[in-house]
């Protein structure tokens, strides 16, 4: 089935799952609608549970059929979050505004969009005061060689008086972030930066974030900024960790080659940016690729073990599927995750949403200067869940 739309109109279609980047002529997405399949996982194996299980059932579906699956994980082993990973009934591919479906079944009709009613937003389990102290005691830490670099993250919850207009928030995110990768799976929705990983065949490719500064919109200004970035002996610092510990672990299953780091501008923020790109060395599925290169220290930190162990005495709270790998795989192991940031949870009654941010601490960081780097990262989810339209 062919169906020529605009794709707000496709994501009005039901709830659907979502995959989407780019922006005009280039924007590209695979969406999917209902389930044929659902897996769960908790705990250290979750991605080669999850693997396993879509590799199963996938080898009973009729030959020629290329199933695809959706999956969000979550971030740490000990999570109560479950991992999930979704087949979709129906699969939609939508291009040049044409969307494509296959897969058994009626493609839902396009539902008309809900008024965004302005949402109360409450601090989470940090409060700004005490995510600035969790950040001066991750400085401490680090100071005493406990560790080199962490994360340390921050949530808000905003409610609102009617369940979210996932379809609409979903669109409000791909038009402002057309350089990200926008998602929903699973109740877990956002417009994330950074390509955890992808594969097509033996070829693998991941960029790796870290170190920041903000965008204000004048060239200017951000020329200046961008220079001062690249500059910056803070941020290479951070930044080094976090590529070095990709890169380090996909060589183990293949060849790769880093590039130097660049500068890369989205809408609020700009980043220092390391592509990896490697062959490997025999097949494997990006989900468990994905497996292998998290958490980075982007999120994590390093040494990881230490790392995760300072997360969760700081942070005091379960990240759930924040910061973990999601993305879409089809049954050849071909794929895309992208790490879940600039992203929210949503109640399973749909009436509020859990939001994320988080920085990465190394020694010389600042407190109120990482609680202004949470503030930013917050803005996607905030300016689209905000009832007036950003200009």
């Amino acid at each position: 089935m062919r169906v020529t739309e605009p794709f707000a109109t496709s994501l009005r279609r039901g709830v659907p799952l979502v995959w989407a980047t780019g922006a005009g002529p280039d924007l590209t997405a695979v969406l999917g609608w209902g389930e044929a399949f659902r897996a769960t996982a908790q705990g250290s194996d979750r991605f080669t549970e999850l693997d396993a299980a879509f590799s199963a059932w996938a080898s009973t579906q009729p030959a020629g059929s290329k199933p695809l699956a959706f999956a969000t994980v979550a971030f740490a082993d000990d999570s109560a979050a479950e991992s999930v990973l979704v087949v979709p009934a129906l699969v939609g591919r939508w291009a040049g505004r044409i969307l494509t479906v296959t897969g058994a079944g009626d493609l839902p009709e396009p539902t008309e969009p809900c008024e965004f009613e302005e949402l109360d937003l409450l601090p989470g389990q940090l409060t700004r005061q005490r995510y600035r102290d969790a950040v001066a005691a991750a400085v401490e830490r680090i100071r005493t060689g406990e560790v080199e670099k962490v994360v340390i993250a921050r949530d808000l919850v905003a409610d609102a008086p009617e369940p979210l207009d996932v379809p609409a928030l979903v669109a409000r995110l791909q038009q402002a972030n057309t350089a990200s990768w926008t998602f929903h799976v699973d109740g877990l929705v956002g417009s994330s930066p950074e390509m955890l990983i992808a594969t097509q065949g033996r070829a693998v490719r991941s960029q790796v974030l870290a170190g920041s500064a903000p965008v204000t919109g004048d060239v200017h200004a951000d020329d200046v900024t961008a220079t001062r970035l690249a500059a910056s002996a803070k941020d290479h610092a951070e930044h080094a960790f976090a590529a070095r510990s990709v890169a380090e672990r996909l060589a183990s299953v293949a060849e790769v080659a880093t590039r130097d780091p660049q500068v890369k501008r989205l809408p609020r923020i700009m980043h220092l940016a390391t592509d990896i790109t490697g062959t490997l060395d025999e097949p494997h599925s990006a989900l468990v690729l994905a497996g292998l290169v998290h958490p980075s220290a982007a999120v994590c930190g390093t040494p990881t073990d230490v790392a995760f162990r300072v997360i969760a005495e700081l942070e005091g709270f379960d990240r759930g599927r924040y910061a973990g790998p999601v993305g879409w795989l089809d049954a050849d192991g071909n794929g895309e995750f992208a790490i879940a940031l600039r992203c929210g949870q949503v109640s399973r009654d749909g009436r509020s949403i859990r939001l994320f941010a988080g920085g990465g601490i190394v020694a010389g960081s600042v407190p109120s200067d990482e609680l202004a780097e949470t503030a930013r990262k917050f803005l996607p989810m905030y300016e689209a869940l905000s009832p007036v339209d950003r200009p």
